[in-house]
């Protein structure tokens, strides 16, 4: 049995809510776990753009493009539009994020 299915098991039945005054949550997958990203095309992408936050969330996939090419672009705005496939983890197997062919 893995954590998650130990989570399942004992967490809270009830549903929870957030206060109104707090804002959304934004899921992010970090550039070292998108498919296709190594380290050396991670740093190709900082010394243009300067932070991963600016990778991850402001930049057009165009700009990406032009750094790193059509294939990795696409995953990274992928990443950032939730449309990649997130294969679950457990039982002592680590979980895997898989690019959309």
């Amino acid at each position: 049995m893995g954590v998650f299915d130990r989570i399942e098991i004992i967490k809270d039945k009830q549903s929870t809510k957030s206060p109104e005054n707090r804002p959304p949550y934004i899921y992010q997958i970090p550039l070292t776990f998108i498919p296709g990203l190594g380290g050396k095309t991670i740093d190709k992408l900082l010394n243009s753009f300067e932070t991963e936050m600016n990778i991850l969330h402001k930049l057009s996939k165009d700009d990406i493009e032009a750094v790193v090419g059509e294939k990795i672009a696409n995953n990274i705005v992928c990443a950032r539009d939730g449309k990649l496939s997130i294969q679950a983890g457990g039982g002592g197997v680590y979980g895997k994020i898989c690019a959309k062919d």
